[in-house]
């Protein structure tokens, strides 16, 4: 969990080695966000960020592809397995 949080304030701070003044103002942004969530938490609200429509859309082609694997003959391997690739843009 904290690999993932480091790897995200990396990120944002868009420095390997920032310095004391840009690392204090991400924390203090940091910290703000943390207490919005907190607050939000306390509310019963649900703080999940819903993901983007391209990733849902992506996730539906993927499913449906995956679904139809029993329907693939053995000669049709291939086309089946190369299905994904072609749903799938790296940007």
């Amino acid at each position: 969990m904290s690999e993932g949080w480091h790897n995200r304030f990396r990120l944002v701070v868009a420095k390997h080695h920032p310095d004391l003044y840009s690392a204090l103002t991400e924390f203090q942004k940091e910290q703000a966000d943390t207490e919005s969530v907190v607050e939000e938490f306390e509310l019963g609200r649900a703080v999940k960020v819903a993901p983007k429509s391209k990733w849902v859309a992506t996730q539906k082609r993927l499913q449906t592809i995956t679904l139809a694997h029993p329907t693939y003959k053995e000669d049709r391997v291939i086309p089946f397995l190369r299905a994904p690739g072609h749903n799938i843009v790296i940007s």
